[in-house]
């Protein structure tokens, strides 16, 4: 196993739900991951965003690096920048590349007036952190303006994708939004800037469905053509171990990482080989 592959998969904190960030960054070492992407919100490892500059000491002395600052607050969403302006100068203060909002609900209606607003938000909040260097991403999130990868985009690109861009998270659409993962992919192109990772199963009870988190290797979703999917089109971000399968523990988290890492292993050094000679040919390989 390479370490380029291991040092593209993190975990996001709100895969443990109720554990403080320095039991998050425990776990973390002892795991071996490089990386923290920040649940921020009430409940999460980061309950107020004036929690920076303690965080960004526990993560400097445990040699972890933050991998970005998603909010997990129902009131805080891309409608609501005056909110969501704390958790973009916490994601500064922690030294990370984004911040994640959710779309607002859709409330009923001129569906582009409720995007229009959408925007509004995203361009406020990015001229907050483009100076800083921290990119603004909308997650494809059910009940959401963001279901889907189309409706995702429509809110970030109007911004060069090196301040605004996606958080591709196939087990949401798997609850609303889907498309196919090599569609997805390419849908986004160059504003896919992160990757969630998790798995989904349905059940049918009564009258009604209902779905639940499943681990990687039994959910709806095919996670070995996702990640083909990623590598063929050149990704270059990385993934977060988002909600888990079973019990939260560090033992789930340890199976969960081991079977992602085993298939970023094998998929990713192959379309490195396969891109060095046309990228070495234009003078760069592309970016997605």
């Amino acid at each position: 196993m390479s370490p380029e592959s291991l040092d593209r998969i993190g975990v996001y904190s709100a895969c443990l739900p109720g554990w403080s960030a320095p039991r998050v960054i425990d776990v973390a070492v002892s795991l071996g991951f490089p990386t923290v992407e920040w649940a921020s919100g009430p409940g999460h490892a980061i309950r107020h965003p004036d929690a920076g500059p303690e965080l960004r000491e526990l993560c400097e002395l445990a040699g972890v690096k933050s991998a970005g600052v998603a909010v997990q607050d129902p009131d805080v969403t891309f409608a609501t920048p005056g909110f969501a302006a704390p958790h973009v100068a916490l994601a500064i203060e922690l030294g990370a590349p984004q911040v994640r909002l959710l779309a607002p609900c859709y409330q009923g209606g001129a569906l582009a007036r409720e995007q229009r607003r959408a925007r509004a938000g995203v361009d406020l909040l990015v001229d907050l952190a483009a100076p800083a260097g921290v990119a603004v991403l909308v997650e494809t999130s059910p009940a959401t303006l963001a279901p889907g990868p189309d409706l995702a985009a429509s809110l970030v690109e109007q911004h060069p994708p090196e301040h605004a861009g996606v958080l591709y998270d196939p087990g949401n659409m798997a609850i609303e939004g889907y498309l196919a993962p090599d569609l997805a992919i390419a849908r986004l192109g160059r504003y896919l800037r992160h990757v969630h990772v998790k798995n989904i199963a349905w059940s049918h009870r009564g009258a009604e469905w209902r779905w639940r988190h499943a681990t990687l290797a039994t959910g709806v979703l095919d996670w070995h053509s996702i990640v083909h999917g990623l590598a063929a089109a050149r990704y270059e971000g990385q993934f977060s171990i988002d909600h888990l399968g079973g019990d939260v523990s560090a033992a789930q988290l340890r199976s969960e990482s081991a079977f992602l890492r085993t298939l970023v292993a094998e998929e990713f050094p192959l379309a490195a080989g396969v891109a060095a000679a046309p990228a070495a040919a234009e003078g760069g390989a592309s970016r997605v």
